[in-house]
């Protein structure tokens, strides 16, 4: 078997036990940085946007914040992996600087000649060498990461030196004598040792000047003061000074911007700042007989607010309030109960009277909504599963809609749902929430990512144009085609402007929608889309540019090709009405182009937001080739039988997928990229996957022909998968690089991971590379199989995944093997689902299989089995440059 080598690298295994890291790190002397670096990153770079200014929201409790536009997304100013950069050069947008004689910048071949780092080299004290690089100036809150490693025990080398566009100095991370230290306040760190790679990640918000830094996933620094009162971050240098000699290196360098909030919020409580065993600010706890405090659950970075009663008599119970708000208020929080018996107050909107208006309970094994007469029933639930409630409060109307998990949850079956009473028609405005455990009732009660906000969108923008009125006179009765009346106004609606769909079932075939202007689908209406074939016309590719994506999606029911500033909202149901047999039956089903409900294509700042989407034909919102898009506050039904994704983005550019709660029969929410533009800037945050039936949670792939870069997956509860929580297939030709997953709360999964680097059959290029993927703050249950990390041996060369981290990933296990399987087979290029390896075959570890990997990095992480099982917890095969500790 050939493994891929460079001629003077040498290339060892060694896997580093460390019983525990302690310590601390402080700052350096900035190396001599090189004049300010102008242009662009060009070739083995990507650079976007510019500088932006706006609020951020992170940590426990947020006020406040706002997003600036329809659309809000995050910028990276950098993102640079130097694989495409010849080696002894430097990539545009870098510049070096050597002085002293012995002084040496460049890309080397390190780990190897597919996956390439920068190299700062001195030989002798004297002099200086240093490598900058200049991008557009990022504000709020921004994320600078880096991986990077020393090849001596001694010296001073400064490996993470982040100044403004007015060169004054945010952070200095350097180590110093084999321990990170942080300049600005002198303060040592953690151990570094020589020949190792770290992962840095300094988090830094330029309004408080103050900023975090984890190293391998571990915040090592909190809440640091910048080094000087920078306005904002535009330059990365690493090297080293004068009086000091030896090497660095430096890979996977990037600079983001995170994305504002789509909204302004009253309240988002994720408690991850607040230490555990206190109780949160902003909370009035009431502990008269049992307690309120902060645990780390799901996490020790992932919080959440525990209620316990072990007894009937008194209360535990909290009450969070916030100004009096009137207009339609979205409430939403994660909960668990303990404990299938007793009541617990799971979520309770109240006015700032204390009149009720809506109050949903944990009640005798299901959750229920009780109107103070009668328990109304809406999902059964299992004692220690986390669960979405959302509530969309219409104060005007006095009345409210139920979403859980991404379900619907109506007081009737009508075509149109209808609207929960408020459960006291006295409430004139919403004030506060309450949680707990009360009076005669006992057990315990999980709360997290409490949020409140109002309605974005309260109106309808602009001339809005009611489809309903002459000239259009669209039925709206659920039986008549009203597709050529609402056409017709999206033709006429002048550009700022709304076609209004209201009151009634609107029956359609394809909408193809235009340039600067809103859909609005209204909570009392439903846009549905028939099962007429013939009503969704097939794409002509060649001609309009609509991209096939794979040559499977041919058809929409919502269509937009090359349009700009288009929003679909309304808080109303979009409605593919995706039952008809031929959709469902699996003999047919793959013999027709089923159109999916939305195929929003080749624009620029696209806005999905505030509907509920169910019972799509095929998948069911496809973002496909945009650059700039929101999807936000949108439920997914959509578990019909056979290929119904739930949220698909295709080779886009600036993506922000918040507040999704997805119930899908296959991927929930799911990258691919056809093309080469491929996925770049995507961050999904505050979702959940509440169900994929015979898929994954939030993948990756297989699709995978372009490139996946700059991902973030965050704050994501998945549960009820039917292969890997969370999934990255890279089987096409396609690089990866630079994706997080943290914060992830996973439960009832086949397995938590799934990573494959190959070349599937189908396949006409070879496998390139993957750097750059970190799991950190993994907390899973009810697992069944371990975790498969892997990349491929194929005709005589092993392609590999470089610089893989998992980092407080914790999980449980099913277990009980009894006899050590062998070890399986490579790759063989069949259609790569999260549930390969599994089986008869299964994998020779409970825990986590890693194998072609070179730079592996596991910490504090551990995989707990419901039974005893004969297989180690870890199995590292052809892992280079491992570390577990």
């Amino acid at each position: 078997m050939g493994y891929r080598t460079v001629a003077g690298v040498a290339r060892v295994l060694t896997v580093v036990v460390l019983a525990g890291l302690g310590g601390a790190i402080g700052p350096a002397r900035a190396a001599s940085t090189a004049a300010s670096a102008t242009g662009s990153s060009a070739t083995g770079s990507s650079v976007t946007g510019s500088s932006v200014t706006g609020s951020s929201v992170t940590g426990s409790s947020v006020t406040g914040s706002f997003a600036t536009s329809s659309y809000a997304t995050g910028a990276y100013g950098l993102s640079e992996d130097f694989n495409d950069t010849a080696l002894g050069g430097l990539p545009a947008g870098w510049s070096a600087e050597t002085s002293g004689g012995s002084a040496t910048v460049g890309v080397d071949a390190l780990p190897d000649a597919v996956d390439r780092s920068l190299t700062v080299a001195k030989t002798t004290t004297a002099g200086t060498a240093s490598a900058t690089t200049q991008f557009p100036a990022l504000t709020g809150r921004v994320e600078i990461s880096a991986r990077v490693r020393v090849e001596q025990s001694t010296g001073w080398f400064n490996v993470l030196y982040v100044a403004g566009s007015d060169w004054s100095a945010t952070a200095s991370i350097a180590v110093r004598d084999g321990r990170f230290y942080y300049v600005s306040t002198g303060q040592y760190l953690i151990p570094a040792a020589a020949q190792r790679w770290y992962t840095l990640r300094a988090v830094l918000d330029t309004r408080t000047r103050r900023l975090d830094l984890h190293v391998d996933g571990q915040r090592v620094l909190a809440n640091a003061p910048f080094r000087q009162n920078s306005a904002d971050v535009a330059r990365v240098t690493v090297g080293i000074g004068s009086g000091y000699a030896g090497t660095l290196h430096v890979d996977s360098v990037s600079a983001y911007r995170t994305p504002d909030p789509s909204v302004e919020y009253l309240v988002l409580d994720q408690f991850n700042d607040v230490p555990t065993g206190t109780r949160p600010p902003g909370y009035q706890v009431t502990t008269t007989g049992g307690t309120v405090s902060v645990v780390g659950t799901p996490s020790a970075a992932d919080r959440s607010l525990l209620f316990s009663k072990t007894g009937t008599a008194g209360e535990a119970t909290a009450v969070r309030a916030f100004g009096p708000q009137t207009g339609t208020v979205i409430v939403q929080a994660n909960v668990r109960t303990g404990e299938a018996t007793a009541v617990k107050v799971a979520l309770y909107a109240y006015s700032a009277s204390g009149r009720p208006a809506s109050t949903i309970q944990f009640h005798s094994g299901w959750l229920v909504y009780y109107d103070g007469a009668v328990v109304h029933r809406l999902t059964p639930v299992t004692p220690g599963e986390w669960y979405t409630i959302r509530l969309v409060l219409d104060v005007t109307a006095r009345q409210f809609d139920i979403f859980i998990d991404g379900r619907q949850f109506a007081p009737n079956g009508g075509a149109v749902p209808s609207r929960w009473p408020f459960r006291d028609s006295g409430a004139a405005d919403i004030n506060h929430l309450m949680f707990g455990v009360g009076a005669a009732q006992q057990g315990t009660l999980g709360v997290d990512n409490v949020m409140v906000y109002r309605d974005p969108l309260p109106t309808p923008p602009g001339p809005v144009l009611d489809v309903r009125q002459a000239p259009y006179h669209a039925a709206g009765e659920g039986v008549t085609d009203d597709t050529a009346a609402i056409q017709r106004a999206i033709d006429d609606v002048p550009a700022g402007g709304t076609v209004l769909l209201r009151g009634g079932v609107f029956l359609t075939g394809t909408l193809r929608l235009k340039s600067d202007m809103t859909l609005w689908v209204n909570r009392d209406a439903v846009l549905r889309g028939t099962q007429d074939e013939a009503r969704y016309p097939l794409f002509d590719a060649p001609t309009t540019g609509t991209p096939s994506v794979g040559g499977i999606i041919r058809r929409a029911l919502i269509l937009s090709v090359g349009a700009d500033n288009v929003t679909i909202t309304g808080g109303g149901t979009i409605d593919g009405d995706g039952n008809k047999p031929e959709w469902i039956d699996p003999d047919t089903r793959n013999t027709v182009l089923r159109p999916v409900l939305m195929f929003l294509t080749k624009g620029r700042d696209i806005s999905v937001r505030g509907v509920h989407v169910q019972n799509a034909a095929m998948w069911a919102i496809v973002a496909a080739e945009d650059d700039g898009v929101l999807i936000a506050d949108v439920t997914v039904d959509s578990d019909l039988t056979g290929e119904r994704d739930g949220v698909d983005i295709v080779d886009s550019h600036d993506v922000l997928v918040e507040r999704v709660s997805v119930w899908s029969d296959d991927d929930a929410i799911c990258l691919k990229s056809y093309s080469t533009k491929g996925v770049d800037g995507v961050t999904v945050r505050l979702a959940t996957v509440g169900n994929s039936t015979r898929a994954n949670g939030v993948k990756l792939g297989t699709a995978s022909f372009g490139a996946f870069r700059n991902v973030v997956v965050e704050d994501v509860l998945v549960k009820h998968v039917d292969k890997s929580a969370l999934t990255v297939t890279v089987v096409d030709g396609a690089t990866a690089a630079n994706l997080t997953f943290r914060r992830v709360a996973i439960d009832d999964s086949l397995r938590t991971l799934f990573v494959l680097l190959g070349k599937r059959n189908e396949a006409t290029s070879l496998p390139r590379w993957v750097s750059g993927i970190r799991f950190e703050d993994i907390a899973a249950t009810n697992l069944v199989e371990p975790s498969a990390i892997s990349g491929q041996a194929l005709d005589g060369t092993t392609y590999r995944l470089y610089d893989v981290l998992l980092s407080e990933v914790h999980q449980v296990v099913a277990g009980g093997v009894r006899q050590m399987p062998p070890e399986p087979a490579e790759y063989a290029g069949i259609y790569p689902e999260g549930n390969y390896w599994t089986g008869n075959s299964k994998l020779p570890t409970y825990g986590h299989y890693f194998r072609h990997i070179d730079g592996l990095t596991v910490r504090a992480s551990t995989t707990g089995v419901r039974q005893s099982d004969v297989r180690p917890a870890l199995a590292l095969r052809d892992a280079w440059n491992a570390t577990v500790t």
